[in-house]
């Protein structure tokens, strides 16, 4: 299991013709692996930092040990677990109940949001966004576009202005 410390990294798995489908981003504070805290297995995501990125990583029994010892720990675990699944759950929606347009601009609101401003950076290069999106990159690129000449967004390179 790996906690980020400082930075950020993106989280994917190789579909079966080797392409990676990009699952989502880690920032600081966030948890993988926790899955296999309970039980044993191979790990089938991947890893990668997306920029100078520090990490922690603990195995399993020393992690167990801890929990038993410092209850505030187990708390944080379930919290991290909740929100993970709920990241999980608003992908898969905006997966299959959205167009790839509208699956931009929802992301894009929600980054706006979380970040609190209106103007966001895509920390992800496109080809991993689009994938996170489930769209190929040549969507992703023609939906933005459209999105900006619709006037719901302004396009400055990584920079993007939300229009709300």
């Amino acid at each position: 299991m790996i906690v980020i410390d400082q930075g950020k990294a993106k989280v994917y798995n190789l579909s079966k013709d080797g392409k990676e489908v990009v699952l989502g981003i880690l920032q600081k504070g966030d948890i993988e692996g926790q899955q296999h805290l309970f039980k044993q297995s191979e790990n089938e995501n991947f890893v990668e930092a997306v920029e100078d990125t520090w990490v922690c990583s603990i195995n399993r029994a020393d992690f167990q040990k801890l929990l038993q010892k410092t209850p505030d720990l187990s708390l944080k675990l379930l919290n991290n677990f909740g929100k993970k699944l709920v990241a999980i759950e608003h992908n898969s929606v905006l997966r299959n109940t959205l167009d790839a347009k509208e699956r931009i601009l929802a992301y894009l609101n929600d980054l706006a949001n979380e970040q609190g401003k209106n103007e966001v950076k895509l920390e992800l290069k496109k080809k991993d966004l689009a994938s996170y999106l489930g769209i190929t990159p040549k969507t992703f690129s023609r939906k933005l576009k459209e999105l900006e000449k619709d006037g719901k967004i302004e396009v400055h390179g990584r920079w993007i202005n939300v229009k709300r």
